[in-house]
């Protein structure tokens, strides 16, 4: 289980977040919804310590760090634990698809070079791009790279993969495709908090939802809960704002 409590944050005069919590239990998917700017990118980069949180804890696991005492010990048994499927891809251009994946498991997790190997084809297939495994970044689409991106998480069996809007870069018609390997792995149980803009993704693929504006979460629940019938009225508004009213909680009721 991964739990965030009290987590701060500011930029300068900025407060960014403002005690954020939240609860992710083993096996779950979350999505993390909201406008851009209300905080939700900084809360992935602040659970795993690509951002340091001012105030607050986090828990992953039998392993929890407090805000005030983050050391380089800490940083990297975070890292070990979590993974991190960025909008940008980050792909090393000058290594294959193959070479990408099990980057880490050689140089972090100092694995034995067949065993790394053997591990990255088997998150490659999981992801549908064996058979792009010898080739380098300039030669993949932009789903193809994010495809790639999702396998380098996979193959370090972290206990959380956060998603930051894995599909924010791509092009309407290569979204899908990294969706499905995403909702495969959300049937398969793996522990994911994703932020997205995707509504129906959200709403079809996870398992709670949290409504996150002006740096706090306002709401959480079950996804189908969630889009039935939401409490708060920022909540409300913000569904609204997707074309999701009336209409889309009525279809939504009938699956």
């Amino acid at each position: 289980m991964i739990e965030v409590k009290n987590i701060h944050k500011s930029f300068g005069d900025t407060k960014v977040l403002k005690g954020v919590n939240l609860v992710v239990k083993e096996g779950q998917t979350v999505a993390l919804i909201g406008s851009s700017g209300s905080g939700k990118s900084t809360l992935l980069r602040c659970i795993n310590l690509l951002e340091m949180p001012d105030e607050g804890t986090v828990s992953i696991g039998d392993f929890a760090f407090d805000a005030k005492g983050i050391n380089r010990k800490i940083r990297q048994e975070t890292r070990r634990r979590t993974a991190m499927v960025f909008q940008g891809f980050y792909l090393f251009e000058n290594k294959t698809a193959l070479g990408n994946v099990t980057e880490a498991l050689l140089v972090v997790q100092k694995k034995p070079k067949p065993e790394a190997i053997e591990i990255g084809l088997a998150c490659l297939k999981k992801v549908g791009m064996l058979d792009k495994k010898d080739h380098y970044p300039t030669a993949l689409s932009g789903g193809q790279k994010q495809r790639v991106a999702i396998a380098r998480a996979f193959a370090l069996s972290p206990k959380i993969i956060l998603f930051d809007e894995p599909t924010s870069a791509l092009d309407p018609e290569l979204v899908q495709e990294v969706l499905n390997v995403i909702k495969k792995a959300a049937e398969e149980k793996v522990t994911m908090l994703i932020v997205t803009h995707e509504m129906n993704f959200a709403r079809d693929v996870a398992d709670k939802i949290a409504f996150m504006d002006d740096g706090r979460i306002l709401e959480t629940a079950d996804s189908k809960d969630f889009f039935l019938s939401p409490k708060h009225e920022q909540t409300k508004q913000f569904l609204a704002l997707y074309g999701m009213p009336t209409t889309f909680r009525r279809r939504f009721s009938m699956i």
